[in-house]
C-alpha cells in the first residue's frame, strides 16, 4: 500500500518566545503592579540572585572581565540606568547565548526594578528585607562599576535604612560608609565631600578605618606609593570603588617621574606607577601615549643639557707670586 506521509505542521514562529521571568516585570513607576505584593518581590530577589549565581558560575575563570563587561558609557556616567540592550561590539563572539554583558544588564535593570517596588510599598514591607535588597544591589553594581545603581543605594541605605531599631551589623555599616567616602574622593573627584562624610561618620557612627584614611591622604597629596600598596590590601569591593581614581594616580604619577628623573628602569616604572605587576612597558607607552626612549631595560626620559664651551681664548687668572 502506498500513500503520501501525512504532513507534519510545525510550530515554528507560531510557538511564543519563552518569557524572561526577570524581563517579565516592569517598572512600578511605569505603571506595573506586579512587585507591589511583597511576595512576589521576595520571589522575584530570589530569581535575581539565582541568576546572579548562574552568571558567576558561567564566566568563573574570567569573573573581573565579565563583571565590567558594561559598555564604558553605560557605566561612566551617573545619570544612566543599565543598557536595555547591548551594543553588538560589546558581545561574545565565542561563547553561545547571551553575552556577559546582556546578563549583567538584565541584572542590573532586574534590581532597580525591584528597588522603585520597594521604595513604593517602604511603609508596608519589612525593612530587614529593603536592606537586603539595596545591600545585594550595591555589592553587584560596585563589581560592575555602576554608580547609577550603587549611589543612591548607598545614600538611601545609610540615611534610612540603618536606624536604631534595625541597624546594620556594625562591620558592614562600616564597609557602606567607606564605599560611600571613597566614592566621594576616587569616582566624584570631591575630596571635601569625602573629608565631610568621614568627618560625620566618625559622629554619628564612630566610624574608623586605616584603610581609608590612607586612601585619603594618598589622594590628596598625590602619592601613588600608597595610593597603590593600600590597594594589594583591601578587599574586591574598595579596591573597585579605588579603580574610578586609578588612570588619575597613574598619570599624576608618570608627571612626577618626568620632571624628577632623567632616566629609569623600566620594571621600577611601570610597576611603581601602575601598581599592577600586568602591565607592561608597551601597554603604558600605548594607554599614555608616551614618547620616552627606551633603552634596554631603561627608559631615558630627558637628556642631560651638555655644558656650554667658553667662549674665546680665556685662562685661568693666576697670582702673582
Amino acid at each position: 500500500m502506498t500513500g503520501r506521509a501525512p504532513s507534519v505542521k510545525w510550530p515554528g514562529s507560531r510557538l511564543k518566545p519563552v518569557s524572561d521571568p526577570l524581563e517579565s516585570v516592569g517598572f512600578v513607576s511605569k505603571g506595573d503592579r506586579k512587585l507591589l505584593d511583597h511576595k512576589a518581590q521576595q520571589d522575584y530577589y530570589d530569581k535575581i540572585v539565582t541568576r546572579y549565581i548562574e552568571f558567576c558560575a558561567r564566566h568563573s575563570k574570567n569573573l573581573d572581565a565579565a563583571l565590567l563587561s558594561l559598555p564604558k558609557s553605560a557605566s561612566s556616567d551617573a545619570t544612566r540606568n543599565p543598557p536595555a540592550s547591548v551594543p553588538q561590539s560589546a558581545k561574545s563572539a565565542v561563547s553561545p547565548g547571551p553575552s556577559a554583558a546582556t546578563e549583567l544588564s538584565t541584572l542590573l535593570l532586574s534590581l532597580r526594578k525591584l528597588r522603585e517596588a520597594v521604595l513604593a510599598t517602604a511603609s508596608t514591607i519589612p525593612v530587614a528585607f529593603s536592606q537586603r535588597v539595596h545591600v545585594f544591589s550595591i555589592k553587584v553594581s560596585i563589581q560592575a562599576q555602576h554608580p547609577p545603581s550603587y549611589f543612591p543605594s548607598l545614600r538611601y541605605l545609610l540615611a534610612h535604612l540603618h536606624t536604631s531599631s534595625n541597624p546594620l551589623p556594625e562591620s558592614e555599616l562600616k564597609d557602606y560608609v567607606s564605599y560611600l567616602i571613597l566614592d566621594y574622593a576616587c569616582r566624584q573627584e570631591d575630596l571635601a565631600a569625602a573629608f565631610d562624610l568621614r568627618a560625620r561618620a566618625r559622629r554619628q557612627y564612630n566610624f574608623q578605618s586605616r584603610e581609608v584614611d590612607q586612601i585619603l591622604q594618598a589622594i590628596a597629596h598625590d602619592n601613588w606609593i600608597i595610593f597603590w600598596r593600600v590597594r594589594k590590601e583591601v578587599d574586591s569591593s574598595t579596591r573597585a570603588v579605588m579603580d574610578w581614581a586609578g588612570d588619575r594616580v597613574r598619570r599624576n604619577a608618570l608627571k612626577a617621574v618626568g620632571k624628577a628623573y632623567l632616566g629609569v628602569d623600566i620594571a621600577w616604572i611601570v610597576q611603581g606607577c601602575t601598581g599592577d605587576r600586568n602591565w607592561t612597558w608597551e601597554k603604558l607607552v600605548e594607554r599614555e601615549k608616551l614618547g620616552w626612549e627606551r633603552d634596554g631595560d631603561r627608559v631615558i626620559i630627558r637628556k642631560p643639557r651638555s655644558k656650554p664651551k667658553p667662549e674665546g681664548n680665556l685662562t685661568p687668572i693666576q697670582e702673582n707670586t
